[in-house]
């Protein structure tokens, strides 16, 4: 590795061959090892670095909408609703239809091509890379898919991110609105284990507590989580941060969609709103939800989990945990949430 530090100020550290081989005994990871990204511990894949200045540099506009959460904090279905609302209330779009990879692009996901079991099975960004190439025939695949496709998304641009806010734009809060949503901690975990089983990508294979003590101990994809959550935290009373919980989502939709209506400046009449909700509701979202691709995903496991809308559900979590793993999780919750004075329902 040529560069030991990003324009972010982040030093790059290599994972260690004794530490990749630890973790590999329960899933696959990527050809060309991992990186933590210090003083915060970020942990990516190697390949991050050839698009973390890209993406430090992006350059927002005033009408952009960046959608942060850690994984599995019901992101797709903000992404649904985000997009919808700014671009299909109506629900006559001509490409609703799309993949939300290429309606809503993720920052981030170009390093995840360095995965070797998508390597080994031949996935590529390939279908991505047509819809970039014929929007803009000169660009080149090397430089980031995604990246160039958050460029070139009509405006008004729905960015997905599972970055922090230390490693995007740092004029982000001054220039594009952020909506940033958090999930228990405990479903997280739950949700993140099924995905990291269904695909192929992670191909994981170990127990459900060897996965939870990998999460707490920060040495999954994405990981550390708290430092994640309190960097949006505590900008949350800035006017251009929404953050919202999952739970109340689940608890008042229509109650957060006007919330997010007076947020974004969307102006959206009542039966707008109530077209948002039936478009992105679970089972709307589920039923739309694509023929499952064998090399992308696990078959087996897509049969017993139930694919990638898996229930969309709070509280699956207790149906996982054994009475120890909760009393130590409930610790691990407990002390970081009061440090960063945030309460989960």
């Amino acid at each position: 590795m040529n560069k030991k530090h990003l324009c972010s100020g982040h030093e790059v550290v290599a994972m260690s061959e004794e530490w990749l081989a630890r973790i590999e005994k329960d899933q696959k990871l990527y050809t060309h090892g991992m990186v933590r990204l210090m003083p915060d511990g970020w942990l990516y894949p190697t390949t991050f670095t050839n698009f973390a200045d890209k993406i430090y540099n992006f350059k927002l506009k005033s009408s952009d909408v960046v959608l942060m959460t850690a994984p599995k904090s019901g992101t797709t279905w903000m992404q649904e609703i985000l997009w919808t609302m700014l671009h299909n209330p109506d629900l006559i779009h001509p490409d609703a239809h799309k993949s939300l990879l290429i309606r809503s692009p993720q920052i981030d996901f170009d390093m995840l091509q360095d995965g070797k079991a998508w390597v080994e099975k031949g996935v590529s960004m390939g279908d991505m890379f047509e819809e970039l190439r014929q929007t803009c025939p000169d660009k080149k695949r090397e430089d980031g898919v995604f990246v160039q496709l958050c460029e070139v998304t009509p405006d008004p641009r729905i960015i997905k991110t599972h970055l922090p806010l230390s490693l995007l734009p740092p004029d982000i809060l001054d220039t594009a609105k952020v909506v940033y949503v958090a999930r228990n901690p405990r479903d997280v975990t739950v949700s993140m284990y099924h995905h990291f089983q269904h695909l192929n990508l992670h191909s994981y294979t170990g127990t459900f507590e060897n996965f939870a003590k990998s999460f707490m101990n920060n040495d999954l994809l994405y990981c550390p989580y708290w430092p994640h959550v309190k960097m949006a935290w505590e900008k949350k009373d800035h006017p251009n941060m929404h953050f919202v919980f999952y739970e109340d989502k689940k608890a008042d939709i229509m109650s957060e969609l006007r919330k997010l209506n007076d947020f974004l400046g969307a102006n959206l009449t009542q039966q707008q709103l109530d077209n948002v909700v039936h478009h992105t509701s679970f089972s709307s979202m589920k039923s739309r939800e694509r023929e499952a691709d064998d090399i992308v995903f696990n078959k087996d496991v897509r049969k017993s989990s139930g694919g990638f809308f898996r229930k969309g559900t709070i509280g699956d979590w207790r149906t996982h945990f054994s009475p120890e793993l909760e009393q130590e999780m409930n610790h691990w919750i407990e002390t970081n949430a009061s440090e960063i004075g945030i309460s989960f329902k």
